[in-house]
């Protein structure tokens, strides 16, 4: 079922002028000052600063983001602090999110925290349902934000936690924050040495916490308050295996995919050694001139929809962070135009755009007459337009992120790599001729369909169709400003030239593929004619995909013979330290960068950047526990080709 959709809250203030909601009647901060209470209620409560200092990672819950005051409190303490944690996870859920404008009048009134809040607004998410990872502090600080009701995005929050603020509006206004189910939530996400911390000591927030596994204390209060809780975990839950070895990893394949994960592992300290079978980055899928990129909306809101949602935003906010890198991919965010092909095919774009409630720079449809008059387009039924589409240059995009942490990513071409062992501990990578390339404790296989070449991969649910995109000179086409896609697709001109696709092709038919690409870009203006000079070269590439157009992100599972009973997929017994990053479809540019931050979240012990039915819904041995629970034999007799255009 989809997420309702969220109702911001609105900017209003109490008589002496503290914030005020007025959904629950109540004041967001005691009147005793709202960095006061933070530092003495939550952060004092909590033991912080001290409990985070010498770690490498911090991971603190709120119940409660409102006007963000807790979190850029505690940040500003974590940056003062010389001992201080190396990184700082910082979740919070919010039902009824503040809109950018309104968090800029809020924050003026905390000049120290001006520079915080600036960054922390030029990051600010949409106001949509789920899970949003926003990385601050030159990617020291993360602030994973979950918009929409406590009860169910904490339900689907995988993390290890250390601290909790526990810190909704009063137990007697808002009661559901404080329920035994959210305090259970939290629970599942603990560790032995959790701490938790709250202003308030109501007999019921007691009982809800005891309940549901922690043990509360009464502490001197601050302000008004005579008492405040502070309080242990009573028993703590069984959480996942975090990995505790050398900081090494072997990445293999230098696409998209590759490099995403591999400057992902290097921003938290990792080396990291890159093989791939060319002499440079990007010469596989990822070689395309120029890729377009959009989230993906359906009337159920289903599990693709939001994955796509999440990954075209945390690609942008994860590209406009290489601003300070030392080189940067080359890219934009003009919009994107998708017309529709058919009556049957507008009438769904047009419902969906109207029924789901959501913010205008994400989706809005445009009538045919709009679409001529913006676009030059023609078409007879509509479109939708994409406020935040953009174009990459996927190959920009490779080496900027190899360049980004030089010091710790070592790429090593024109190495092929035909075996993979683990011996000793590590994982061995070799060639034909059986010389080791490269070892590390952990390995990732980024190199889309060539990964079942390898035995331990073989198995893998993967499929391939080879693709072709033409080159179209610049003044061929009326002005393209923003990306457009219908039956093919025209990205904005780079270098002097367009890049359209994605025309079925085998090696040897080039020729039919480059008239087909233009042919369909053609039918997308209204009289338009490219003539041979005007054409330029047209380009093969094998698409890697998967049965049910998701990617394959995660740990590896064992082959079929090696599995005993299985119903989750936690049953499903794993290869060490062997992660995929596998199966990207056509949205190597929406799903490569949060995939490789959740493989580098998974391997740091941090709190998954996605819910956890996403995370299983991408998990490489999905299709694989079907099987096992079915009694259906295993591998597939043939893997089918999908179309996800």
């Amino acid at each position: 079922m989809p997420y309702p959709a969220i109702v911001p809250a609105e900017l209003a203030f109490a008589k002496d002028q503290i914030p005020w909601s007025r959904i629950y009647d109540d004041i967001y901060h005691s009147d005793n000052g709202g960095e006061a209470q933070v530092q003495h209620v939550f952060m004092a409560g909590n033991g912080l600063p001290e409990r985070w200092r010498e770690r490498d990672v911090f991971t603190i819950a709120e119940t409660g983001f409102g006007q963000g005051l807790s979190f850029l409190v505690t940040w500003q303490a974590w940056q003062n602090d010389p001992q201080r944690a190396t990184r700082l996870h910082f979740v919070s859920v919010e039902k009824h999110p503040f809109s950018t404008e309104d968090l800029a009048v809020l924050h003026q009134r905390y000049p120290a925290l001006a520079a915080l809040s600036a960054e922390l607004l030029a990051q600010w998410p949409q106001l949509t349902p789920g899970f949003h990872r926003l990385n601050l502090d030159g990617g020291r600080v993360t602030l994973t934000l979950l918009l929409g009701e406590a009860v169910t995005l904490l339900s689907q929050l995988d993390a290890r936690i250390d601290a909790i603020y526990l810190d909704g509006f009063s137990p007697d206004k808002n009661a559901d924050i404080w329920s035994v189910d959210v305090l259970r939530a939290l629970w599942r996400n603990t560790t032995p040495d959790t701490t938790l911390a709250t202003y308030t000591v109501a007999r019921t927030v007691r009982d809800a916490l005891t309940e549901a596994g922690f043990a509360p204390h009464k502490e001197t209060g601050f302000g008004s308050k005579r008492k405040r809780l502070a309080g242990t975990v009573a028993h703590a839950p069984h959480s996942r295996p975090v990995y505790a070895g050398e900081r090494q990893a072997l990445v293999i394949g230098a696409g998209m995919a590759g490099c995403a994960v591999a400057e992902r592992l290097a921003a938290r300290g990792w080396q990291v050694t890159v093989l791939d079978q060319s002499a440079t980055p990007a010469q596989g899928a990822s070689g395309n001139h120029v890729g377009l990129m959009h989230a993906h909306f359906t009337r159920d809101d289903n599990l693709l929809a939001r994955l796509t949602r999440a990954g075209s935003e945390f690609t942008l906010q994860h590209l406009a962070g290489f601003a300070t890198a030392p080189q940067q991919p080359v890219w934009g965010r003009p919009g994107l135009v998708q017309v529709a092909r058919t009556a049957d095919q507008a009438q769904t774009f047009r419902t969906i755009a109207h029924s789901g409630d959501w913010p205008a720079a994400m989706l809005r449809w445009l009538e045919p007459d709009q679409v001529a008059q913006q676009f030059s387009l023609a078409t007879d039924w509509g479109a939708w337009w994409f406020e935040r589409g953009a174009w990459v240059q996927p190959r920009s995009f490779c080496e900027a992120s190899l360049a980004r942490y030089a010091d710790r990513i070592r790429f090593i071409g024109n190495q092929h790599v035909a075996q993979l062992g683990y011996v000793d501990g590590d994982w061995c990578a070799s060639d034909s001729a059986g010389q080791l390339l490269a070892r590390a404790p952990v390995a990732v296989l980024a190199h889309a369909f060539a990964a079942k070449q390898l035995p331990l991969a073989a198995e893998l649910p993967l499929t391939a169709s080879q693709r072709s995109t033409t080159l179209i000179a610049e003044g061929a086409l009326p002005p393209v400003q923003a990306g457009i896609s219908g039956a093919g697709y025209v990205t904005p001109a780079l270098d002097g030239w367009h890049t359209t696709g994605a025309a079925v092709a085998q090696t040897g038919q080039e020729t039919a593929a480059a008239a087909e690409n233009i042919q369909r870009s053609q039918a997308l203006f209204a009289d338009c004619a490219i003539t041979p000079a005007q054409t330029g070269r047209t380009r093969l590439c094998v698409r890697p995909g998967s049965a049910d157009r998701m990617p394959l992100v995660g740990a590896l599972p064992l082959p079929a013979h090696q599995q005993g009973k299985a119903h989750q997929l936690f049953h499903i017994r794993r290869y060490p330290d062997l992660y995929g990053l596998l199966g990207l479809g056509s949205r190597g540019l929406t799903f490569a960068p949060l995939a490789a931050e959740l493989i580098a979240a998974q391997l740091n012990g941090e709190p998954l950047p996605l819910e956890r039915d996403l995370v299983q819904a991408i998990d490489p041995a999905r299709f694989l526990l079907r099987a096992l629970r079915k009694g259906l034999p295993w591998p597939p007799q043939e893997t089918a080709e999908v179309d996800d255009d």
